[in-house]
Formats: C-alpha cells, structure tokens, sequence
C-alpha cells in the first residue's frame, strides 16, 4: 500500500533530517560518536499519527479476510521482523496492540464469502500487497543509515 511506504519513508526521513545538520569532527574520537537510533512516534506529525492508524485498520481488515479465506498473511509478526531495526520497539508494541485489537473486533463482525472467483482473484491480490509492504518496509530499514 502507498500509505504504508509513505509514513515509513517520512519516519526515516525525519531521522536522516535530524542528522543532515552534523559535519565531520574535527579530531580523531575515542569512542564512537553516534549510536544506532530508532524512529518512533515523536518523529510524526499528528496527520501522519491519524494516517499510520488508518493504516493498521486497512492491514488489520485483509488479515481477517485472508484469514477466514484461508490464506492467513502473518502481518504483525512479518512487519515487526521488518521493521524491529529502525524502529523503537515501543512503537511497534503499540502498533501491534492496535492492530490485534482492530482485528479480534472485525472478526467477530466481518463474514467474507471466499468461494467465488472475484474473491479468489481478491485474496491474490490483497495477498501480493500485503506481500509488497512487507518486502518495502524491510528493504527500507536495512537502507537505513542511522539505525
């Protein structure tokens, strides 16, 4: 999804921002002079706060559909494997219970029929992008230059 890669680069964007400002030192130091940082939810604005919970909601929604359609994706567990290096793992708790949250409430209320050909064609399809966002979210973090 086009959200997801957004409000991922703008999280790795806004800490490669944040370190833009820094030269060369001067001398030779000791010891290093950064360490491995993590982007988290003090790095978004409140509309990107609003979008990433959208967000959540959307991947929480194709869980349940593939689920019951018989080809559960695993999103939290992939995503947190995708993104456990760039970002503070106290932001993907709170992403998670959100998302597990989301997905025990649309389960009980959400009934797909997946036996028709325009659900199979759907279940391809909603598979390949969860798929995408999941490969995305993982390449961005290993390009991550401050994590």
């Amino acid at each position: 999804m086009d959200h997801t890669r957004l409000v991922v680069r703008l999280l790795i964007s806004t800490g490669l921002l944040v370190f833009a400002g820094f030269g060369a030192p001067s001398g030779q130091p000791t010891a290093p002079i950064t360490e491995p940082a993590k982007v988290g939810f003090s790095y978004l604005s409140t509309t990107q706060l609003k979008e990433l919970w959208r967000l959540t909601e959307n991947y929480a929604m194709a869980e349940v559909f593939l689920r019951q359609c018989g080809s559960p994706p695993h999103i939290e567990s992939r995503m947190r494997v995708a993104a456990r290096d760039c970002v503070e793992a106290s932001a993907l708790n709170r992403v998670a219970a959100y998302f597990r949250r989301k997905v025990t409430e649309l389960t009980g209320r959400q009934a797909f029929v997946c036996d028709t050909e325009q659900a199979k064609a759907l279940v391809k399809t909603t598979r390949a992008k969860v798929d995408a966002a999941v490969a995305e979210v993982y390449s961005m973090c290993r390009a991550c230059l401050f994590c």
